[in-house]
């Protein structure tokens, strides 16, 4: 079984000074909506059973663009998991990186240092988000067996499940990058559980 994860697209945040978006129900740009076509081009010729994303209007509409962009993808239904939507940044949602510093400075340069233990106003726990979102994969592998599928997420969570496939904790996430519209490449089997292929690939 193969999982292409995928981040959405660019959006209006992005664009304005990588602007914490969270739970903030944005759409694609024009650039967002060109990126997710291009992405498309890295599933030529794969065939996927199904496209499951976040919920969250970016993530949804990335990969509408993607299921679009290919004709042997017309018939590949679409499933929302609700635990792939992004991490709530409470507070600091809508913020820039240079907000949330003047504003919290004290707070940031923690979360900077060790973002599992802050606790962001009106935010949620990124060790319990990365145990949801493991849980999630889990029964994707469960529900999808032997079938390859396309998931749309999100850039905390699309890290925080790498680095939870890969053993480590939530405090590790940074460690991974996850630009606009990459694609991960994830393959499992019971004989030898879960390998990744690719990490942050990006249409040429």
């Amino acid at each position: 079984m193969m999982v292409y994860l995928f981040r959405h697209g660019q959006t209006v945040y992005n664009a304005d000074g990588e602007r914490f978006c969270g739970t903030s129900d944005v759409g694609l740009t024009a650039l967002g909506w060109q990126q997710a076509r291009c992405a498309a081009q890295m599933l030529a010729g794969v065939r996927v059973h199904a496209f499951v994303h976040s919920g969250l209007r970016r993530a949804a509409e990335t990969a509408k663009a993607i299921q679009e962009s290919h004709p042997h993808l017309a018939s590949a239904a679409f499933y929302v998991e609700p635990a792939f939507r992004e991490v709530g940044f409470g507070s600091w949602e809508g913020l820039t990186r240079a907000e949330v510093n003047k504003r919290y400075p004290d707070m940031y340069a923690q979360w900077l240092a060790d973002p599992a233990d802050v606790n962001i106003p009106g935010g949620e726990d990124i060790g319990q988000r990365q145990q949801e979102v493991l849980t999630a994969f889990s029964r994707l592998i469960e529900r999808f067996a032997d079938c390859d599928i396309a998931v749309v997420a999100h850039n905390t969570i699309n890290r925080l499940l790498l680095v939870g496939l890969l053993g480590s904790d939530a405090r590790n996430y940074r460690r991974i990058v996850q630009e606009n519209a990459c694609m991960n490449i994830i393959e499992y089997s019971e004989a030898s559980g879960v390998r990744i292929h690719a990490v942050n690939r990006l249409a040429i």
